[in-house]
């Protein structure tokens, strides 16, 4: 009975998710603030930008180019194929609280992925800009 209870331990300790949590600027590195310092806006800006600093870690960040006029940030999720991570983003129709000006998550990736993709309200999109 140990013997079983030690090898599902071990087992299910090894592996790796994929994770994200939402964080302040503040809590970012230099690099990510630098990073964000430096995005450009521009006419067409749709505000979803990455950046890579670490073999695993990813940081998204949107800005206020994300939204919508009268939305706000909704959800992230993200899911995971054989050789891809996809990214998909929402907004709310109601904004309840006062209006965010940004958004920064920090995304831990279980492993390498060959393919980068994300996502808007369904439907496919792109960076503005990606830093690493």
């Amino acid at each position: 009975m140990l013997l079983v209870l030690l090898t599902s331990m071990v087992s299910g300790c090894g592996k790796k998710e994929v994770s994200f949590s939402e964080i302040r600027i503040d809590q970012a590195t230099r690099d990510v603030k630098s990073f964000i310092e430096t995005s450009v806006t521009t006419e067409d800006s749709n505000g979803i930008h990455i950046l890579g600093n670490a073999s695993d870690t990813r940081y998204l960040y949107l800005d206020q180019d994300f939204l919508e006029s009268g939305k706000g940030f909704g959800s992230l999720d993200i899911k995971t194929d054989d050789n891809s991570w996809n990214i998909y983003l929402t907004e709310e129709d109601e904004v309840m609280k006062p209006a965010e000006n940004y958004r920064l998550y920090k995304i831990t990736l279980d492993k390498e992925y060959e393919y980068m993709r994300v996502f808007k309200n369904g439907e496919e999109t792109y960076f503005q800009s990606v830093g690493g």
